[in-house]
């Protein structure tokens, strides 16, 4: 028979201890792998995350480093005026709008930007000799002379227009006194190409367009005969959306809007019973609400509105007995009040016209003769000089105008 084998065996706790809990690296099986690998995961896991937590407190640093550079460099008016020249007025302003840090230098040297930047006046369709039209021509300040670009899309009269980050927005009208559409385009001047945009929830025409933080605002209008609106689109031109704004607490067509400080002005118009107004009315889309403003000094349908100089400037339009004014009305935002109007060269209504600077440009439109004219004046509202300009390649009324800057 075999001999017994013998095997020594421990006696006390720490014999049993001994055989049930081997040292951790004696241990085997799929647990003790789980194990190793969760601590390595963790050690690992702990060195990336110092390395990263270093990496965001040396990015940090750098980053305040350039800050406080920027800064200083911006608050030299001279620099700040040069980088304004170089990046053009829309791209100014949008360093004043997004940066209160460095935004400060940028907006004590706007002023002498914009009167360095000399901008261009655009005149969209309108009618010339009854005939609606697509025609767009551009007022080129800086060489004193008008060009015709390519046509809008779609024809029309009695539209409205505006300028966001450069580009031409042009919104509504109608085409040989028909039910108004809710057509939308937008010309790049950099390409030199319209591109139709989505249409306007609400058909119109005689409707007024202002633009205020980046968004356009399409006031009232008349969709057809009889149903004057107070409805108010808002589109965004990033998001490419309209959305629905509260409405105006007065439904009017043939007014005019201007935008300043992030508000919406809207003046004049008439009632779907010819009725000429007064009332003018401002839109904040922070507070979402419409507020009434101290009535225009006399009522006028199809006039202009442009903000320059801290002021709403409203120029042109018929009253109530028919007849072109032959004055330009300002609004005071700050006194809530209309300060002593301004006298033009000619009384004109259904004009195009835009602000640049301290500047006042105006285009085309009729006068109490009822015939389309060809002439466009700017303003110099510092001096209150008015300068004759080359006329216009054709004349034309009912036209929408809008200033962009190069």
């Amino acid at each position: 028979s075999s001999a017994p084998s013998h095997r020594p065996t421990g006696t006390g706790a720490g014999a049993a201890h001994a055989r049930s809990s081997p040292p951790f690296g004696a241990r085997s099986g799929p647990r003790a792998m789980e194990l190793v690998l969760a601590r390595d995961i963790l050690n690992y896991c702990q060195q990336e995350a110092h390395e990263l937590v270093n990496q965001e407190l040396r990015r940090r640093k750098r980053a305040q480093l350039v800050a406080t550079l920027l800064r200083e460099v911006m608050q030299k008016p001279q620099v700040a005026t040069q980088i304004g020249r170089m990046g053009g007025i829309a791209m100014a302003r949008r360093i004043c709008s997004v940066s209160r840090l460095h935004g400060g230098g940028m907006r004590r040297a706007l002023n002498s930007v914009t009167q360095s930047i000399l901008p261009d006046i655009y005149v969209c369709g309108g009618q010339a000799e009854r005939t609606t039209l697509a025609a767009v021509d551009r007022y080129v300040a800086a060489r004193g002379q008008w060009e015709t670009l390519p046509p809008m899309p779609t024809a029309r009269s009695f539209c409205s227009a505006a300028a966001v980050a450069g580009r031409v927005y042009v919104f509504g009208g109608e085409k040989d006194q028909r039910s108004a559409f809710a057509a939308a385009e937008c010309f790049d001047p950099t390409s030199g190409e319209w591109e139709r945009l989505p249409p306007m929830p609400t058909p119109r025409g005689g409707c007024a367009a202002a633009m205020a933080g980046g968004k356009i605002y399409v006031c009232g209008g008349l969709l057809v005969a009889l149903q004057v609106l107070s409805v108010v689109e808002c589109f965004c031109p990033i998001a490419r959306r309209w959305q629905r704004a509260p409405s105006m607490s007065t439904p009017r067509c043939g007014c005019a809007a201007a935008g300043r400080r992030g508000r919406i002005y809207v003046l004049g118009g008439q009632l779907d019973d010819g009725t000429v107004l007064a009332t003018a009315e401002c839109y904040c889309p922070t507070e979402k609400a419409w507020q009434r403003l101290t009535p225009m000094p006399g009522a006028r349908s199809g006039c202009s509105a442009a903000a320059a100089c801290g002021l709403v400037q409203v120029l042109g339009g018929l009253g109530r007995n028919g007849l072109a004014v032959a004055a330009v009305d300002r609004f005071d935002p700050a006194l809530g009040e209309w300060l002593s109007p301004l006298q033009v060269p000619l009384a004109r209504a259904g004009c195009a016209m835009g602000s640049a600077g301290d500047m006042l440009y105006v285009a085309a439109g009729f006068g109490d003769d009822r015939l389309d004219t060809d002439r466009a004046e700017s303003l110099d509202l510092a001096s209150g000089d008015w300068l004759q300009l080359p006329p216009m390649p054709f004349a034309r009324r009912l036209c929408s105008g809008t200033v962009v800057w190069r």
